[in-house]
C-alpha cells in the first residue's frame, strides 16, 4: 500500500481515507477501510502487486512500500494484485516465528499489524526508515501514519505548528530527527518494532543497530559482496519479468551507469531522463542509452516546471521535506510510467557508498579534480547563526542537532558526523525524491537494498572516499562506457588517481569557455533557480504568497518576508524552502476548515 492513517479512536465512515485524498491534487488512488472495536484504519492501494491488505480473525496487516523478499521467490510483482506478499511476511512473522526483518525483507518498507482483539498496534520500520512513520499521541488517542500532513490532520493537530522545526527546514531543508513539522507529531525511530498497548507506547525492539563493525578483510571482499547483493536485489524483481516491463532512469552520471550495466541484459528497455533542454547532461545520458541497449527518452521542463508544481509536490511529499526533488511529477502521467512492472533509479549510492557526507576539506566541493582527504572532528554541532532568526529559536535548534548529533555518535563514533544526516533517511535533503516515486509508479532503488546499506554501516569510511568501494564494486557494468566521459569531466570505470589529470584538464577548459561565453546555460539535470528568480513568474509567486497574514513566528520582528524572498539575505535554496513553508502554513488554514466540517459531519 502507498499510505495508512490509523487511529485507536474509532472515526465516522470515509473520514481518514478522504484525508489520505489530499496526498494528491489529482488522481487520488482508491483507498481501504477498516474499523472495529481497536479504533479505524485507512489505507490507499499501491502500485506494487502482492501488496494487498491481509486480514484474519485476529490481525489485519498492511504492508507500505514494495521490499523485495529474501525467503521466498517474488514472482507475485508480475501477478494479479494480491496479498499474496502480505501474508508471506505475516506468516514468517507471526505463524513461524521465524523473521529476520534486517535479511528477510530489502529495500524501503513499513508495516503495521493490527491485534483486532487485544487493541496492540505493532510497527515495524526498515533499516534506515527509508519510509518514515509519524506518531501522535493525543488525549488518550494514538495516531500513526505515513504521511506527516495526514497525520496532523486527523489527529486535529494541523494548525499546530512548530516553529522550531519550520526554522530548522527554512535554514537546513530538513527537520531534525525526531521532530516535525507539527508541535505534537514525532517520527519513530529506524530499524525498530514498536509495540502500543492502549494508545501508549509499549515496547521499542531495535532489530539493527549501524555500528561500526567491520568483517571484511579488505576493500576488495567488500566490493564483491556489494556487487553480488545489488546484483542480487535487482535479478530478484526482474526475474520474471519481460524486457518492455522494465525502466530506468538515464544521467550522465556514473550510478545511472552502473544501473545501465546492471539492466543491460535486458535490452529495449525505456530509459528516462528530464531537462531544461537538450545539454550536456542530455547528450552524455543519449550516449550512455545506445551503449547498454536502452530506448532513449527526454521530457523537456518549462522555465518554471519547479514554481509549477509546488502545490501538488508539496501535498505529494509532505511538510518539511523539499518538494523541487519530486522530479518525475508530472512526467509520470506524459510517460505512463505506472505501466512498467519496475521503474529502477540510482539514488542514495552517493550517500551510502561514495562518503559524499563525511567530514572532509572542502577543497573538492569546489574543485571536482581533487581527491577528498578526510579531516578529524565534525561539524554538526556548530552553532548554526542567523540574524533574521530569532535567538530563542537558533538556541532549540542547535540544541536538537546536538542531540541528535549525540545519538549517532553513540551508534558510530568514528563517523558521527556523515551518519548524522543519513540515519533516519527523512535527514537527507534529497530523500523526498523516493517519497514520491514511490508513490506515482513502481520504484525501486538498488543502492538503498540491505547489502549496501549494511555494507555501508560496517566499512571504513576511507574505503568508501574518492569512489574506492563504488568503483571496485561497479566496475564490471562501468566496463562497456569505459570511454565515455562522466557530465563531471572523468571517467567513471577508472580510479580517482587515474581520472585526476584527465577531470583538471576538463574542469580547466570549461571554466575558460564559460567566462569567453563559449558554453552557456544549464549543462545540469536539474532546473536553473538563478533563471527562475530572475523570472516574474517567482515576484508572483512571491507576491501571492506574502499577501495573505502569515502564522510563521520565527522571524525578528523588523524582518519582511517579502524581502527575504527577493533579496540575498537567504541563500538559493533557504529561499524555495521558505516559500514551500509558507505554502503549506496559508494551505492550513483551508485543510483546518474542512477538518472542522468533518468533524461535525
Amino acid at each position: 500500500m502507498s499510505d495508512y492513517i490509523f487511529s485507536s479512536k474509532n472515526q465516522p465512515k470515509d473520514y481518514l481515507r478522504d484525508y489520505l485524498k489530499t496526498i494528491y491534487k489529482s488522481n487520488a488512488p482508491s483507498a481501504y477501510e477498516f474499523h472495529g472495536n481497536w479504533g479505524s484504519l485507512a489505507v490507499t492501494k499501491q502500485h506494487y502487486n502482492g501488496f494487498l491488505p491481509y486480514e484474519n480473525k485476529q490481525h489485519l496487516m498492511l504492508v507500505i512500500g514494495g521490499p523485495i523478499l529474501y525467503f521466498r521467490d517474488n514472482d507475485f510483482l508480475v501477478e494479479a494484485d494480491s496479498s499474496v506478499a502480505t501474508k508471506s511476511i505475516y506468516d514468517r512473522w507471526i505463524v513461524d516465528g521465524l523473521m529476520q526483518w534486517d535479511e528477510d525483507l530489502s529495500g524501503p518498507f513499513t508495516i503495521i499489524l493490527v491485534n483486532k482483539i487485544t487493541g496492540v498496534i505493532t510497527t515495524v520500520t526498515d533499516l534506515m526508515s527509508f519510509i518514515p512513520v509519524y506518531t501522535c499521541q493525543k488525549d488518550h488517542s494514538l495516531y500513526l501514519g505515513t504521511h506527516v500532513d495526514v497525520l496532523a490532520s486527523a489527529a486535529g493537530v494541523l494548525d499546530e505548528l512548530d516553529q522550531v522545526s519550520l526554522a530548522d527546514f527554512v535554514l537546513n531543508g530538513f527537520i531534525t530527527y525526531p521532530y516535525t513539522f507539527y508541535k505534537h507529531v514525532r517520527q519513530s525511530k529506524p530499524s525498530c518494532v514498536t509495540t502500543f498497548h492502549n494508545s501508549t507506547t509499549k515496547a521499542v525492539d531495535c532489530y539493527w543497530l549501524p555500528t561500526e563493525t567491520n568483517s571484511y578483510n579488505n576493500l576488495n571482499q567488500a566490493a564483491e559482496a556489494l556487487r553480488v547483493g545489488i546484483a542480487g536485489y535487482v535479478d530478484r524483481i526482474s526475474e520474471k519479468m519481460n524486457d518492455n516491463d522494465i525502466a530506468q532512469f538515464i544521467s550522465a552520471g556514473e550510478d545511472s551507469r552502473a544501473l545501465s550495466g546492471l539492466l543491460a541484459d535486458r535490452k529495449g528497455r525505456d530509459a528516462y531522463i528530464f531537462l531544461d533542454q537538450m545539454n550536456r547532461e542530455g547528450r552524455i545520458a543519449k550516449k550512455i542509452a545506445a551503449i547498454y541497449d536502452s530506448t532513449f527518452n527526454v521530457g523537456f521542463r518549462c522555465k518554471t516546471h519547479y514554481l509549477d508544481i509546488m502545490p501538488a509536490a508539496s501535498c505529494l511529499v509532505g511538510a518539511g521535506h523539499q518538494y523541487f526533488h519530486a522530479h518525475s511529477l508530472g512526467f509520470d502521467k506524459k510517460y505512463c510510467l505506472s505501466k512498467y512492472h519496475a521503474v529502477f533509479g540510482g539514488y542514495f549510492s552517493d550517500s551510502l557508498l561514495k562518503a559524499a557526507y563525511a567530514h572532509k576539506l572542502k577543497s573538492a566541493e569546489r574543485f571536482q579534480f581533487f581527491p577528498d582527504f578526510p579531516i578529524s572532528g565534525e561539524s554538526r554541532t556548530k552553532i548554526i547563526k542567523n540574524p533574521v532568526i530569532k535567538d530563542e529559536i537558533l538556541y532549540k535548534i542547535n540544541n536538537r542537532r546536538r542531540s541528535h548529533y549525540n545519538e549517532s555518535f553513540s551508534e558510530r563514533p568514528l563517523s558521527a558526523h556523515e551518519w548524522f544526516v543519513l540515519r533516519p533517511a527523512s535527514m537527507r535533503v534529497a530523500i523526498p525524491n523516493l517519497y514520491s516515486t514511490r508513490r506515482l509508479f513502481k520504484s525501486y532503488e538498488p543502492f538503498m537494498c540491505k547489502e549496501a546499506v549494511k555494507i555501508s554501516a560496517a566499512v571504513p569510511t576511507s574505503w568508501k572516499l574518492n569512489r574506492r568501494l563504488f568503483n571496485r564494486a561497479m566496475k564490471p557494468y562501468l566496463k562497456a562506457s569505459k570511454w565515455t566521459m562522466h557530465a563531471d569531466g572523468r571517467l567513471p570505470y577508472f580510479s580517482w588517481w587515474v581520472n585526476m589529470p584527465i577531470q583538471f584538464g576538463i574542469w580547466l577548459h570549461r571554466n575558460i569557455a564559460k567566462r569567453l561565453g563559449i558554453i552557456k546555460g544549464n549543462q545540469g539535470p536539474w532546473g536553473d533557480w538563478k533563471l527562475v528568480f530572475r523570472d516574474q513568474a517567482w515576484k508572483t509567486t512571491v507576491d501571492h504568497l506574502t499577501s495573505h497574514r502569515s502564522n510563521l513566528e520565527i522571524f525578528e520582528d523588523d524582518v519582511y518576508i517579502k524581502s527575504l524572498l527577493l533579496s540575498n539575505e537567504l541563500s538559493g535554496i533557504q529561499k524555495i524552502n521558505l516559500a514551500q513553508t509558507l505554502y503549506r502554513a496559508q494551505s492550513i488554514f483551508y485543510t483546518k476548515e474542512n477538518h472542522d466540517v468533518l468533524k461535525r459531519d
